[in-house]
């Protein structure tokens, strides 16, 4: 999903980079490969919440 926003409209390049979540989130146990990062209630406490941090570079 990540990687469609990207890819930009019609063809247009996003000018975007896609940042790694996962050291914001110091002490969270469990947060995956990433860069991207998926809580869920059973492990995290949370309702099943989804982070992912792009950055605008042009």
């Amino acid at each position: 999903m990540v990687e469609d926003v990207l890819k930009g409209r019609g063809g247009e390049p996003v000018t975007a980079e896609w940042i790694d979540a996962r050291p914001l989130m110091s002490g969270v146990p469990a947060l995956g490969d990433g860069p991207d990062v998926q809580l869920w209630p059973h492990l995290h406490g949370t309702d099943a919440m989804y982070l992912a941090l792009l950055r605008r570079t042009g």
